[in-house]
């Protein structure tokens, strides 16, 4: 049976190691801060500050509602 595919992208929370940039607001990722990275490529790495980043974790949970719930109508 094949493997069920993922409609997610390639993603990991991780301590950032030096400072980094939010590629969505520009604000600063301190040493040592968390954040969320999205793998858009094999060599795209994004990382995303915790605000942002809980923003489109709750974005991405309403469209998966939406979803799930538009697949249990039929």
């Amino acid at each position: 049976m094949a493997k069920v595919k993922s409609i997610l992208k390639r993603h990991v929370v991780e301590k950032a190691l030096g400072k980094r940039t939010c590629t969505h607001s520009g604000a600063a990722i301190v040493k040592g801060e968390v954040c969320l990275v999205v793998f858009d490529g094999p060599y795209q790495r994004h990382p995303y500050c915790n605000e942002v980043a809980m923003k489109m974790i709750r974005q991405a949970r309403a469209k998966l509602d939406e979803l799930e719930s538009n697949l249990a109508l039929d």
